[in-house]
């Protein structure tokens, strides 16, 4: 009796150790999002800036599920004395990465010129400005599209 009690111990705390280790890892930003920062900064300082990446990373339940996700917001990131590195004429870069339960899934990743996020009924939505030449505008002008944020991608609406 004390053998099987020790067993059923020993396997909840196992479990409940892998479970504290997966729920540590969503709630860091992912790896590649962590480089990309670090890259991007890494640009502001050889053009002699400054770089204050505080405010790139957010996180976020977008697709709520339960489990963080996370908005990388370029448009955010100060060069002080240079331009953002992540920036050009077209916008900013932003990124989304859902996490799957063992690994980060990029689920969105474009120049952007803004964006918002809004709910519709039980949908939570995103909203995005780009630039013109996507909807076959002149690149000066601007297209908006607009996305549900599913449980594991985006769905276009417009």
């Amino acid at each position: 009796m004390t053998t099987r009690l020790l067993r059923r111990a020993t396997l909840v705390l196992a479990v409940a150790a892998m479970a504290s280790t997966v729920a540590a890892h969503a709630e860091d930003a992912p790896e590649e999002m962590a480089e990309t920062v670090a890259e991007a900064a890494d640009r502001c300082r050889k053009m002699g800036g400054t770089p204050e990446t505080a405010k790139i990373l957010r996180s976020d339940d977008l697709n709520r599920d339960g489990r963080p996700d996370w908005i990388a917001d370029y448009s955010k990131l100060v060069c002080k004395n240079g331009g953002n590195p992540a920036c050009n004429p077209n916008g900013c870069l932003m990124q989304l990465y859902y996490w799957s339960g063992d690994d980060w899934d990029k689920v969105f990743e474009d120049f952007v010129k803004g964006y918002k996020f809004s709910t519709s009924g039980p949908s939570r939505l995103m909203h995005v400005t780009t630039y013109g030449a996507p909807c076959n505008r002149p690149a000066n002008e601007t297209c908006n599209y607009t996305y549900r944020l599913d449980k594991e991608a985006l769905t276009p609406m417009r």
